[in-house]
């Protein structure tokens, strides 16, 4: 009766872990094993040892696919996680009205699709005719073409990311707020402390635990960067929005050089595990 009852468990489960390891686990290990070879999707893979690697600290286009990434990354955190809180304690101050509307419509840009999000900025930053020059036009601002200039265009996809994502991070916020005692925000404005002080030295400590996982949340994101720069740029003007995302999408299907492809996303893990290992243990500390 127990062999039984655990094979009906088992059996249960079994689509579960059959469709895990068909889509996920199973192309994880083999892209693994393909980032040591020399493969093109039409021939055999033919074993090259460490070579992608190497050839990858010689790769300056990966140089610049990787700074890119970082400096693009550790902006869109800084502004995005510093809007969500802002936004945050608005939506949870007694003065704020209609609340429930506005956690709404903040929300509904994380439910567009990004490439969705991706096509209607396309349309904002469309230079001269774009909406955004039009409702400058007024005012007598002239913007340059900004997914056209290589200065302007990795802020204007950072900008398109922290604004369809700051919503969700703010309901994270907003959540952590709401787990914190009213009692002790209560206690402290009592005692004297002004709003700011009750914010600085009772409402964030509290808040570290959350910080904590919206930071490293939107640091993954952040390091993933691949459909605004696909959608809006192909990783140009002169690769100024080229991510190593998008240098990992041109290797393995422009070029063709997967095995070369498999070992920078596997480069790009490394680092995203590192970041965000740094992350908590930098955070936990400061918490202390």
């Amino acid at each position: 009766m127990r062999a039984r009852r655990a094979a009906t468990a088992y059996l249960l489960i079994l689509p579960f872990f059959a469709v895990f390891g068909l889509f996920w686990a199973g192309p994880i290990a083999a892209s693994f094993l393909y980032s040591f070879t020399e493969w093109r999707g039409i021939t055999p893979p033919s074993p090259v040892g460490l070579r992608n690697y190497e050839n990858l600290l010689y790769d300056e286009r990966f140089f610049t696919a990787l700074g890119n990434t970082l400096w693009m990354a550790g902006l869109y955190v800084a502004i995005a996680n510093t809007a969500a809180l802002s936004l945050a304690l608005a939506l949870d101050s007694g003065w704020m009205r209609l609340r429930q509307f506005f956690r709404t419509a903040f929300f509904l840009p994380m439910t567009l699709s990004m490439v969705v999000a991706a096509v209607i900025f396309q349309l904002v930053y469309a230079g001269d005719i774009g909406l955004l020059a039009k409702l400058l036009a007024p005012l007598g601002i002239e913007i340059p073409a900004l997914l056209r200039d290589p200065a302007t265009a990795p802020y204007a996809l950072v900008a398109m990311r922290v604004w369809r994502t700051t919503g969700y991070y703010a309901i994270i916020y907003l959540a952590g707020l709401q787990a914190i005692s009213s009692e002790l925000r209560e206690a402290a404005r009592l005692d004297g402390a002004s709003e700011l002080n009750v914010i600085r030295h009772v409402v964030l400590p509290g808040l570290k635990p959350v910080a904590l996982f919206c930071i490293v949340l939107s640091t993954v994101s952040g390091l993933e960067m691949f459909d605004e720069p696909m959608v809006l740029t192909q990783g140009g003007p002169g690769d100024s929005t080229l991510t190593v995302v998008m240098f990992v999408y041109q290797q393995g299907f422009q070029f063709l050089q997967l095995g070369y492809a498999a070992a920078a996303s596997y480069v790009l893990t490394v680092l995203i595990v590192l970041v965000s290992l740094v992350q908590r243990f930098w955070l936990r500390e400061r918490g202390r």
